[in-house]
């Protein structure tokens, strides 16, 4: 790893976002891009707002699916999240975040994207997490006058709300202490209108007894009161609110106090009990009791709970730690004055779950506790029979529920990746990992355009060229021209069939020649360029006749070598160095082809031409081979410019390929280099200028451009282009021209790059990006072609694949800034052998001597068990027997290695709970032309320790346990110990170790960090080189160079450590000295226990994730990056990578925008004050030209103007990266790309705080960092 004088300087940017949903909220936070403006008449939420630790996530289901309208980073900690509703019908965000601030949010719909404004901002305690800040628990009035805000202990807060004018207001807060109680549950109390009640379950610290407490906010007085506090079972855990019974018949109140006057609504709360449930109330009235029906007699502990109201009725959805869900209705009982009555029925079972909400719709959300979301439909609200009731509340019920749903329907999981428990990098080009988690199959996840093969046939050999032809009056393709060697091939689609044209109607030059171009000019003409001739061909669209309209042919001797059209315009390079240009004339009523007289003659050999794929294109393209690309004139009116030169570029290699693209904002020009590098440049519209140059190297070969107009970038399956097929077919009739038009508002153009691999390189969200092609069978495309058809209405493609054969598919999952990976299950879903129903992911390990090979281990999660899985390339491979996909091994596996012991064979080491290391031989061939492994035990080896991580070094195992380095060779009936080393004794236990070339070996303690040692082959053992000042609780660690570790710690922190200079140096050049100094105790002056290694580790970066790092992979070559990268996963499901910054121009740059953003707030918040003051004085001046400057400003500020306005939550950037320690040598990635997101005016002012001239410069970095090394 290189870096600056100083050290190592990283780019930290978050690819795929931990998705472990802690949060949730439903309301109605913002109007959908083509909803109606104005006031809504009725409150219908069915948006609903989703957060973990780091962001928010924006959905809507009003129409039945999972429809994502927003994903924003909230740098900080998120602690509690609830929905504010007010008088308009729409909710407010109400967020409590370690800046110790609570904070109101909006979501605004502007300028077609959904952004987030931060309306208030108020400090209530110190930042950080702590027992004491009222930042745990958080509950909102169903009428929106207050809010609730609870600490983990002794605190409690109130702000009262009141929305008046559109302007929110909220009021100093109320405090009310308890001290010496604890705070386990919150919950707020339906009212109506009365005076705001909420619930609190709390522990008393004194002698650990629970309480049920109730608060009620009196708005007379403006106080906090306890209104009732109740002594509950030491096993209540949960807490959940029920609707006001008197709504629906209940008698709130007991026989002997229905006398009392009391007009106050009694507020009812259930209480989580062991397997069974309580219903208490305010007034201590009630206090009903039923048991939840069970499979066996374990204990149940309640963890979520959704309420459902109905026009005469309510229930509850209760979940308990098991996954089963049940159904709890509080009906009259008529047996006793109509007073409450609790009924459970079991309802159905789903994965344990942290949030539940219920939908109008019928449709049930559930926030998983070990995954990421999935979206439920009701198919019925249950039966009432085998219920338990309060009645007989000693009574139980033995449940044999089906595996299958009852009364729900799955209609969309997330696919989260939380938890990832072990993971690997299968391949760099795509980009390809695969993770185990609990209890679900390995995931492969892929960064890439996915392209979806529907259709593969074989070709005749050599096929070379391919061109699909439709008519601008028909929405489909209805010719396919292939090349083939002197022949073409000519296909015609029809009625969703591919067969060959018949000869009678086939006016293409088909013998004898080769044909380098077709396309479409005009309304119906089909233009066909061979080598020797070129045809206009005349193709009447309703009745498929052909007839040729002219032929023209090159001088004597010369060839046509590249030729390329507009929708009225073509040019033809010729062998001579000549361009020969044509326009299309149509004032006649016919389409006639005029070739323009002067020609344009250029030195060199001509490799490539290009116009736009426009009705008209201003400029011509032409790439020499003299290593430079030429800008025409074509302007009409410009005699002076026509055919003459205005712009070149010149470049390191001859062109190979060049392309003009237009896109919503400017014109494209894509070229490609023979020597394997692709260049983007953007054209004035102008003059012709070109700028912005975005430059990508994809491999070895030349790179060939292919145009792809018209793809829609969001679209992502089969399923949502069928969903639109209603509506074209209404459309179809006079209008034929509507799918044309359609395209222009909500699609794209993008190019394909042909390479050594397959690219595609596009625009969306302002962002361009270049990502290879996810194929099947690690195939290629030679050549590609648009292709639509009545079944494939948009992304559809024809291509010839490096196999030679026709492939028919569409384009789907694009890579995008938040949807960086594109996710399948490695195993396939339909064999239900391989479920991992019963099994949790514990190691992934790559075979070290076949880069393709891997094995995963997985541990059982009810008995005593492992098995061993192997893939290669994405597939299972069968073990031992056919059919057979795992090994089974009765023992539960620490850690797993590969190794040689020095010979030829393959061998799979497991260290166990049973303090055994397990050795198993593997041997590899092949059934039936299918890949297969055979694995055998050879024998066990007692270690009388449990191993937590073992690792191959030499020809050896190396082993740490007893305070020693042990390492191992292989014998007859056992392991036997070849080296022991000791330790030092600070180290007790060893949860991570790596090797650097047989050399080194670092080992990470589960509290004193990183030791390192050198191997002395002269006394066989390890020597300690050295360790740290500083104790970290290691999860995971690797080397980066021979005196660099990475590492991660179980407190969600990044760190690099180095060996200083000094010491490398000493030791490459005096080891011996080294050795007699520093190998025998008591050598230093220091004691043994400051120095128990010779040097200390220099920190020389440090980074806080908020995610607990589980493996680092240094990756080179990631997607052709010039550089290597770091890539890790966390625990909760992040993806990451780390970049390192290699020039002073870009560490400089990057640290200037990072320190421009984190002081965004005090910029833009002083700036205001400034200006206000300013317009105030002069308004004392100029009453009404101040009143002017006012209203302009008041609009020159996109988002409302508090302090903490672009931290949303108002906290401090640089405290919040240095939670644990100072934030050092990394630049926050993420945190720059929040640049992107703010308003074009914001991106201007803070530019010109910045060396910076342009916007668009600093939006080019930030996209550079993405194509080029990412």
């Amino acid at each position: 790893m290189t870096g600056t004088p100083t050290g190592l300087e990283l780019y930290h940017l978050t690819l795929q976002r931990q998705s472990n949903y802690v949060h949730s909220c439903v309301g109605h936070f913002v109007d959908l891009p083509d909803a109606p403006i104005g006031k809504r008449k009725t409150r219908k939420d069915y948006q609903v707002c989703i957060a973990t630790e780091t962001h928010l996530e924006l959905y809507d289901l009003e129409e039945g699916d999972f429809r994502r309208l927003a994903l924003i980073p909230i740098f900080a900690t998120i602690t509690a999240m609830q929905s504010l509703p007010v008088e308009t019908n729409y909710s407010y965000l109400v967020l409590v975040t370690d800046s110790g601030n609570l904070s109101l949010l909006q979501f605004v719909n502007d300028a077609k994207a959904i952004r987030l404004h931060s309306l208030f901002n108020e400090p209530f305690a110190r930042s950080g997490l702590r027992k004491v800040a009222p930042q745990k628990h958080i509950e909102v009035d169903p009428q929106g006058r207050c809010i609730f805000v609870s600490a983990t202990e002794r605190n409690k807060l109130c702000y009262q709300t009141d929305f008046r004018n559109n302007i929110l207001n909220v009021s100093s807060p109320l405090e009310f202490q308890k001290p010496n109680r604890i705070t386990i549950s919150t919950t707020v109390c339906d009212v109506a209108f009365d005076n705001p009640t909420y619930a609190s379950l709390e522990i008393d610290t004194t002698d650990g007894s629970k309480y049920l407490a109730f608060y009620m906010l009196d708005l007379g007085l403006n106080h906090i009161i306890q209104q009732s506090e109740t002594l509950l079972p030491s096993s209540a855990s949960f807490l959940v609110a029920v609707p006001n019974l008197e709504r629906y018949g209940v008698n709130a109140r007991s026989e002997q106090h229905e006398s009392q006057a009391n007009d106050s609504i009694n507020s009812f709360v259930i209480v989580g009990l062991d397997s069974r449930l309580m219903l208490k109330d305010a007034h201590g009235y009630f206090s009903l009791e039923v048991n939840l029906p069970t499979r066996t007699l374990e204990s149940l502990t309640i963890i979520s709970a959704a309420v459902h109201k109905l026009k005469k009725e309510f229930f509850l959805l209760v979940q308990c730690s098991n996954g089963d869900l049940y159904k709890v209705k509080i009906i009259p009982n008529e047996a006793f004055n109509f007073c409450p009555k609790v009924t459970v029925v079991y309802f159905d079972s789903i994965a344990p779950s942290s949030r539940l909400h219920i939908f109008r719709n019928g449709l049930l959300l559930s926030l998983q506790e070990l995954s990421g979301y999935s979206l439920y439909e009701f198919e019925s609200l249950g039966n009432d029979e085998n219920l338990l009731t309060s009645d007989e509340p000693a009574e139980h019920l033995k449940i044999s529920p089906t595996s299958q749903l009852e009364n729900l329907s799955v209609l969309h999981q997330s696919g989260s990746s939380n938890p990832i428990l072990a993971s690997e990098v299968l391949e760099s080009n795509p980009l390809t990992l695969l993770m185990s988690q609990y209890k679900r199959d390995l995931k492969c996840l892929k960064s890439g355009v996915n392209f979806s093969d529907l259709i593969t046939s074989p070709l005749p050999p050599k096929a070379s060229g391919l061109w699909s032809i439709r008519l601008t009056s028909d929405p489909w393709h209805r010719l396919i021209l292939l090349a083939l060697p002197k022949t073409t091939m000519v296909l015609k689609v029809e009625d969703g069939t591919l067969e060959e044209l018949e000869a009678a109607n086939n006016k293409f030059k088909t013998d004898n020649d080769s044909t380098i171009y077709a396309g479409l000019m005009g309304q119906r003409t089909i233009i066909q360029v061979c080598e020797n001739s070129m045809l206009q061909i005349d193709y009447e669209g309703r009745t498929t006749k052909m007839s040729i309209n002219s032929e023209w042919l090159p001088p004597a001797g010369i060839k046509i070598l590249r030729a390329t059209s507009s929708s009225s315009q073509l040019a033809l390079a010729l062998s001579n160095n000549e361009v020969v240009y044509f326009e299309l004339d149509i004032t006649a009523g016919m389409e006639t082809l005029n070739e323009y007289q002067e020609r344009l003659e250029l030195p060199n050999r001509i490799t490539d031409l290009s116009l736009c794929d426009v009705l008209r294109s201003d400029f011509l393209a032409v790439g020499c081979q003299d290593s430079s690309v030429k800008v025409y004139g074509l302007k009409l009116g410009s005699d002076d410019s026509f055919l003459e030169m205005l712009s070149m570029q010149v470049l390191l290699s001859p062109p190979s390929s060049v392309q003009f693209m237009p896109s919503k904002a400017s014109l494209l020009l894509h070229v490609g280099l023979d020597s394997g590098v692709y260049i983007r440049s953007s054209v004035d519209k102008f003059d012709g200028q070109l700028f912005d140059l975005r430059t990508k190297f994809l491999g070895s070969r030349p790179v060939r451009i292919t145009p792809l107009p018209h793809v829609d970038h969001n679209i992502v399956s089969q399923a949502e282009e069928e969903e639109g097929e209603e509506e074209e077919e209404e459309g179809h009739g006079e209008e034929e021209k509507e799918p044309e038009a359609h395209a222009s508002l909500s699609e794209s153009s993008c190019v394909v790059l042909h390479c050594d691999k397959t690219w595609l390189s596009y625009e969306t969200d302002d962002m361009f990006y270049v990502r290879p092609f996810i194929l099947s069978k690690n195939v290629s495309l030679e050549a590609i072609a648009a292709f639509r058809t009545s079944d494939i209405k948009s992304n559809g493609c024809c291509a010839i694949s490096s196999r030679g054969s026709l492939l028919i598919g569409r384009l789907d999952k694009f890579t995008k800034r938040n949807e960086w990976f594109q996710q399948n299950e490695e195993t396939d879903a339909d064999d239900e052998a391989l479920k991992t129903t019963q099994y949790r992911g514990h190691r992934i390990i790559s075979d070290p001597f076949d880069q393709k090979l891997f094995y995963s281990v997985e541990n059982s999660t009810i008995g005593k068990a492992c098995r061993v899985s192997a893939h290669r390339s994405g597939f299972s491979l069968d073990i031992n027997t056919k059919e057979n996909k795992y090994f089974n091994i009765d023992d539960i596996c620490l850690d797993a290695q590969i190794a040689k012991f020095g010979t030829s064979n393959t061998y799979l080491v497991l260290s166990t709970k049973s303090m055994h290391l397990k050795t198993f031989l593997i041997q590899k061939g092949s059934k039936e032309n299918k890949s297969s492994l055979h694995i055998e035990f050879v024998h066990d080896t007692v270690v009388g320790e449990t191993i937590h991580s073992i690792a191959s070094f030499a020809d050896r195992l190396l082993v740490p346990f007893s305070s020693n380095l042990v390492l191992y060779a292989l014998g007859r009936k056992q392991l036997l110990k070849k080296s022991i080393s000791s330790i030092p004794p600070s180290v007790s236990k060893v949860v991570s170790v790596c090797t650097w070339k047989n050399d080194r070996v670092a080992i990470g303690d589960i509290h004193e960090s990183v030791t390192l040692f050198i191997f002395d082959k002269t006394s066989n053992e390890f020597i300690g080189l050295a360790d740290d000042v500083v104790k970290r609780h290691v999860t995971t660690i690797t080397f980066l160079d021979k005196s660099t570790i990475i590492g991660g710690d179980r407190f969600g922190n990044v760190w690099v450590l180095r060996v200083p200079p000094h010491i490398e140096k000493l030791i490459s050049e005096e080891y011996s000295f080294f050795a007699s100094k520093y190998e025998k105790p008591g050598s230093n002056e220091l004691p043994r226990n400051i120095m128990e290694c010779p040097c200390k580790w220099d920190m020389i970066n440090h980074f806080y994730v908020n995610d607990i790092p589980i493996s680092f992979r240094v990756v080179k070559g990631l997607d052709m990056s010039d550089r290597v990268s770091i890539l890790y996963t966390g625990l909760q499901g992040t993806i990451a990578c780390l970049v390192p910054l290699l020039t002073k121009n870009e560490i400089d740059f990057y640290h200037a925008l990072e320190d421009t953003l984190r002081n965004a707030d005090e910029t833009f918040f002083m700036d205001n004050e400034t200006e206000s003051t300013f317009l105030d004085n002069d308004y004392r001046d100029e009453a009404g030209i101040a009143g002017n400057l006012v209203a302009k400003a008041k609009q020159s500020n996109p988002r409302p103007m508090i302090e903490g306005a672009y931290s949303f939550v108002g906290r401090e950037h640089l405290m919040y990266r240095s939670y644990y320690a100072p934030v050092k040598g990394v630049v926050d990635g993420d945190f720059c790309e929040s640049f992107l997101s703010l308003y074009p005016s914001e991106q201007e002012f803070l530019v010109n705080r910045m060396s910076v001239k342009h916007v668009k410069q600093v939006q080019s970095r930030l996209n550079e960092m993405r194509t080029s090394n990412i």
